[in-house]
């Protein structure tokens, strides 16, 4: 909340002193501008620094002012408040003429141990698709794990109503939930693509979200469309400890999306995710592997040039939050996990 206020309050008086000053002084307003643009120039490159904490390097400070300069006072305003609310869902696009800023915006704002920047994947929602722009969101880039070669793959738009029942035979259970369906009834987005779970150990709470859109956030509190775990909290659920904090922690969350060479997972929270997957295992395939997605990450989670080797019961991923499972971890078993979620896929 802190955050929010603090947005609001340069934004107030921004205007406050642009009305100020347009109706009481004589002054080119251009000095008005570059006065209130050094403003929000001290204040960002004072969270740059506290961002960096214990391994702030102070050369870096003349590399955002340079790089600060260079851009308008907007988009210097625009990335302040992006920086404030920590790239909160729905956070706009910051776009210039230009090809290579971004990685310096990134570098500055959200990943500053990193000397230069390795390759970065722009997440979906970013709406910039022009060729001689970009965006300097550094929110809209995600650090990316290797992934298989693409295939590309379409949507199941036949119509069906298929009982889910999941066998998770890595703890010896069987969930039911059979008064819950998949709509794969062709729609306006082409249909419903995946169906939503959240767990607390071995309890479903709430009832399945249908996705239907190619992009779904998961998250606490969402402003916009996606699954709000905050709205589906129920409170008749007792719960330990442990699993209260990790909902807690889970903040802003994951988005799900849906592209031509699988659906990827885009780990926006600041804590790590666990993702098990048919067709990132190697080995013993009765037990895929659990891999940890770090804070700022993205992951290919289905690959779907292996889609044709998965059986259509077993089209599903598994993620924990913040606790991971199986080999290695003292939670064995999925359903250990205080707070995790099953993607329920429907593709073809």
């Amino acid at each position: 909340s802190s955050g929010i206020n603090a947005e609001y309050g340069i934004l107030l008086q921004f205007f406050r002193d642009l009305y100020r000053f347009t109706k009481c002084s004589n002054e080119p307003c251009e000095f008005m501008f570059r006065t209130r643009k050094s403003t929000l120039i001290k204040k960002l490159l004072s969270l740059q620094e506290s961002s960096a904490k214990n391994t702030f390097d102070p050369t870096s400070q003349g590399q955002a002012k340079v790089f600060l300069k260079d851009i308008g006072e907007v988009e210097v305003l625009q990335l302040l408040l992006t920086v404030l609310k920590e790239g909160a869902l729905g956070t706009t696009c910051i776009v210039v003429n230009s090809r290579d800023k971004h990685l310096t915006a990134c570098k500055l704002w959200r990943w500053p141990l990193y000397r230069t920047m390795p390759t970065l994947k722009r997440v979906p929602i970013c709406n910039d698709r022009c060729e001689n722009t970009e965006c300097l969101n550094p929110y809209h880039y995600f650090l990316t794990m290797s992934h298989s070669p693409s295939k590309t793959i379409r949507l199941d738009s036949s119509p069906a109503s298929l009982p889910i029942t999941r066998d998770l035979s890595d703890s010896g259970i069987c969930i039911d939930m059979c008064s819950d369906t998949f709509n794969t009834e062709e729609g306006d987005n082409g249909g419903t693509w995946c169906n939503v779970a959240y767990w607390e150990h071995n309890q479903r709470i709430g009832a399945l979200h249908c996705v239907n859109d190619p992009i779904v956030a998961i998250a606490n509190h969402i402003q916009h469309t996606g699954l709000d775990l905050a709205k589906i909290a129920n409170d008749d659920v007792s719960r330990d400890e442990v699993t209260a904090r990790v909902r807690k922690h889970i903040g802003s969350g994951i988005l799900v999306s849906l592209e031509e060479d699988g659906i990827w997972l885009y780990n926006r929270s600041e804590i790590s995710i666990f993702v098990q997957s048919p067709t990132m295992s190697s080995g013993d395939k009765s037990r895929p592997q659990v891999h940890k997605v770090l804070p700022g990450y993205a992951l290919n989670s289905y690959h779907f040039a292996q889609h044709s080797t998965v059986s259509r019961t077993a089209r599903t991923i598994r993620l924990s939050f913040e606790k991971g499972w199986g080999p290695g971890y003292r939670r064995q078993y999925i359903t250990d996990a205080p707070c995790w979620l099953e993607l329920l896929l429907s593709i073809r």
